[in-house]
């Protein structure tokens, strides 16, 4: 009897000290605590993106950096989350209920949106908690830093248009209809391929179809899988060029991007043209608004980071 207690003894040190080390300290914020379980669930999709892209040479050097760069992000949320709560920012159950039916919307059925919070590592409840923290830190940056930029002048956007004329030449841009085979983790390529050479052939069978096969096997069915017109360089290469090589109602064989299988349908193209102060003024105003904001935002959580006593305690997290 004695040895079965003290077997069981061992092995509930066992799990505690197994508890403690998943849930180390890797960093702090004002005393606040960063776990390492937050930490890995955080970094977990990234790390199986990296499998599916990388090349094992790159993965390793590739993981490091990302590692440094969440953490880095996560200590900038704390640091707003500490000065949300200083200044007594709240926000009430029914806009954290929007912000929840807002990304359950995105779901087709109750059960893809279980599964995707339950690929993120979380439950209901910290669903709602991290929803809450975004909108509790949108209303601080509104009121520091959205609040006090204002519109840009006529005047500087003049300014602006004159000193980039070159810059308001709208490049060829094409738009495109896609069938999209996002990889996934269980099942093969292989059998994603088979799937995908199967939709082409009813694509070609019938191309005024496409929209409908789009929207009955595409991984992002939205809009029947119309990207919209998008110039060269908005995309990433290996999407962006067979895209180009089409012409108007021509139809790409299967081709693979890092994130999946694509079958795309040109539906249209614009040829490039100059666009007019009046044509390009919104744009202007929304790339000057945007920049004084990033320029704002940057110099003011550089100011709370520095003011805010920060600890990396796990430097070997990123050996």
């Amino acid at each position: 009897m004695k040895k079965i207690i003290l077997a069981a003894a061992a092995l509930l040190m066992h799990a505690t000290v197994s508890a403690r080390v998943l849930d180390r300290i890797v960093a702090t914020v004002n005393g606040k605590a960063i776990f390492y379980s937050e930490f890995t669930e955080r970094i977990k999709p990234f790390q199986a993106q990296l499998k599916n892209t990388a090349s094992e040479a790159d993965t390793e050097k590739l993981e490091k950096r990302m590692k440094k760069e969440i953490l880095d992000a996560m200590i900038e949320e704390k640091v707003l989350l500490i000065k949300a709560e200083q200044d007594n920012m709240q926000v009430t159950e029914s806009e954290v209920d929007q912000g929840v039916a807002e990304i359950r919307a995105r779901f087709k059925t109750e059960e893809e949106y279980a599964d995707e919070i339950k690929k993120q590592g979380l439950t209901v409840q910290q669903m709602r908690e991290n929803i809450k923290n975004q909108l509790v830190t949108i209303k601080l940056i509104n009121k520091e830093v959205r609040a006090n930029i204002p519109e840009p002048a006529e005047k500087e956007m003049k300014k602006f248009y004159e000193a980039n004329e070159d810059k308001m030449i709208v490049g060829e841009q094409v738009r495109v209809r896609q069938i999209f085979f996002e990889f996934k983790s269980d099942v093969s390529k292989k059998d994603q391929m088979a799937k995908a050479k199967q939709v082409l052939a009813e694509a070609k069978k019938k191309p005024e179809g496409f929209s409908a096969l789009a929207e009955k096997y595409s991984s992002v069915p939205d809009n029947a899988g119309d990207t919209g017109y998008f110039g060269r360089g908005e995309k990433i290469p290996e999407f962006e060029k067979p895209c180009f090589e089409l012409n108007v109602g021509g139809i790409s064989d299967v081709f693979e991007t890092p994130l999946g299988y694509h079958i795309v349908k040109c539906t249209g193209r614009n040829a490039p043209e100059k666009k007019t102060f009046e044509e390009a003024k919104d744009y202007i105003k929304n790339y000057l608004y945007s920049a004084a904001m990033e320029e704002k935002y940057t110099a003011w959580v550089r100011d709370l980071r520095d003011d805010a006593a920060i600890k990396i305690l796990d430097k070997k997290l990123f050996e």
